[in-house]
């Protein structure tokens, strides 16, 4: 496709409704910077809400194949991954992230594919969390951190990391770790003046804060929030920060104030169309209600609640609801509609548990799944306990079998040496050893299959450090592949020692700070 043509394509009336969209990309040069920057347009842009903006990325997503741009598409399914977790919409997400990772791996050359390859982790790692599954999403996200010294340009990823690590810990009630990361956060922000990124820091330490019931605190995090937010012209953390103000009134009996940031909160996130946070904000104005006397009106706003999480099913959400108008009807003495409210939390409860349970019990196949493929074999089921592998699976088993044919050559090598060496009468021997190497396969067969498996490995590894010698990169490539230490040893006919000190090389040749497993096999 043309670049005048692509220009055509983003002119047109899909796009009407950002109208920023055609003025910020029509000088650019080549079709990867418009498509990019388009993205970024989209994604930022406050005039329309979250479905609409999801409709636009999926029309850049075809765009960006047309044009056959990696690039575009991996950075496009990236901010995507992001748009659905918060709508909501979950279905393929664990699939989609590392669909992403895969093609965030195949473009390390670019200057953002590192960036690309750490935002893909991160939000991976958060995913995981949402379900409770956090040393998991602590492992991607150390495979995001691995990466980070990696990057030309590494404040982004590193400000986005730490925020991810501190939400994570904070949901393990590893308080002190969480505020480890969100101060560091904090830290470079100031020094670069980046008061943005301080709004949503400030805002979660502040829902920390309410939760701990420090709620004079969490204010002053809500008031220097919400005042950065309006020098800065924010309208997308706004009402975040509203809506945290107005359940820290609510708990400080200050009826007024809660009211008014709450009704400020609710018309901001309805102008966004965002349906994950309209029924939780209408939730806590039924609790400001309820807490007001207002029976008859918090009845009617619990049941909106009701009605509105019908699209989300945030299960979790109907049961402290159907909980608040039970005790409302209790405290009223209406005891035919409290039994029909009781039956109404009962299902509730049930739909909870199943739900649950199909989630974590999809979420986690999938991320078995991909765990397995990540060490190059993936097990299937079949006839309940027969396991058959896949065909990544005969790639390993030959790239092992290739990996004892070559270390048997070293053995027969070593030894032929040793005994030329000796001066020892000896012929037969040395004879009949260098005929066994000769029909021994060599490292070429090792290398042809991995690259099979890890096209761009190699390339990456070289292209970053080209004293790199052979034998640190065999070395590389057996811990690519998830060959222990020991092992190593075995394969490359060299002692533990000799691994180590290849291990201790390697790190420094690549200049790296982090563990040196981690980092090969997150690439």
């Amino acid at each position: 496709m043309t670049k005048a043509n692509l220009i055509k394509q983003l002119n047109n009336k899909d796009f009407k409704d950002v109208p920023s969209l055609y003025k910020n990309i029509k000088s650019l040069e080549s079709n990867k910077d418009i498509l990019y920057n388009a993205n970024i347009i989209i994604f930022q842009s406050s005039s329309i809400n979250h479905n609409q903006r999801l409709v636009l990325l999926n029309k850049i997503n075809n765009l960006s194949r047309k044009c056959g741009i990696t690039f575009c598409i991996a950075h496009n399914l990236t901010l995507v991954i992001k748009l659905n977790r918060e709508l909501g919409l979950q279905k393929n997400l664990v699939k989609d992230s590392h669909e992403v990772i895969d093609m965030w791996k195949t473009i390390l050359d670019d200057p953002l594919g590192i960036n690309g390859l750490i935002f893909s982790y991160t939000d991976l790692g958060l995913l995981f969390s949402d379900y409770n599954l956090n040393l998991l999403a602590i492992k991607y996200l150390d495979k995001a951190n691995s990466l980070i010294s990696e990057c030309i340009e590494n404040y982004n990823p590193f400000i986005k990391l730490n925020v991810a690590y501190a939400i994570v810990y904070g949901k393990i009630k590893n308080n002190k770790k969480s505020n480890i990361h969100y101060d560091k956060v904090i830290k470079i922000a100031e020094s670069k003046n980046d008061l943005v990124t301080l709004i949503p820091v400030l805002t979660n330490t502040a829902n920390d804060l309410i939760e701990r019931k420090k709620y004079n605190q969490a204010k002053d995090r809500c008031q220097r929030a919400i005042e950065i937010s309006k020098n800065n012209n924010d309208m997308i953390y706004r009402p975040y920060i509203y809506h945290s103000l107005g359940k820290i009134y609510l708990n400080l009996k200050k009826n007024n104030k809660s009211k008014k940031y709450l009704d400020k909160a609710l018309k901001l996130f309805e102008k966004m169309d965002a349906v994950k946070m309209i029924p939780k904000v209408l939730y806590s104005i039924g609790e400001y209600l309820y807490k007001n006397n207002k029976y008859e009106e918090a009845i009617k706003t619990f049941n909106n609640v009701l009605l509105k999480n019908k699209s989300i099913k945030e299960y979790d959400l109907d049961i402290k609801t159907l909980k608040m108008i039970s005790m409302i009807y209790k405290k009223i003495k209406d005891d035919k509609s409290f039994s029909l409210i009781i039956n109404q939390l009962n299902k509730a409860l049930e739909k909870s548990i199943k739900d649950k349970d199909r989630i974590f019990s999809d979420i986690n196949i999938n991320a078995l799944k991909y765990l397995s493929r990540e060490n190059d074999f993936s097990l299937m089921e079949e006839n309940n306990l027969k396991i058959k592998f896949d065909i990544e699976t005969k790639k390993r088993k030959l790239t092992t079998e290739a990996l004892v044919s070559f270390s048997e050559r070293e053995f027969l090598k070593n030894i032929t040496t040793k005994i030329s060496r000796q001066n020892l009468s000896n012929n037969k021997i040395i004879k009949l050893c260098n005929e066994r190497m000769m029909h021994t396969k060599n490292w070429d067969v090792f290398m042809k299959l991995f690259n099979d498996i890890h096209p761009d490995f190699n390339k990456y590894i070289i292209n970053k450090s080209n004293s790199i010698t052979e034998s640190e990169l065999r070395v590389c490539n057996l811990i690519k592949m998830n060959f222990s230490t020991i092992e190593i040893t075995e394969i490359l006919a060299i002692t533990r020692r000799g691994v180590e000190q290849h291990r201790y090389r390697i790190k420094k040749k690549l200049k790296l700070k982090t563990d040196l497993t981690v980092f090969l096999q997150s690439i």
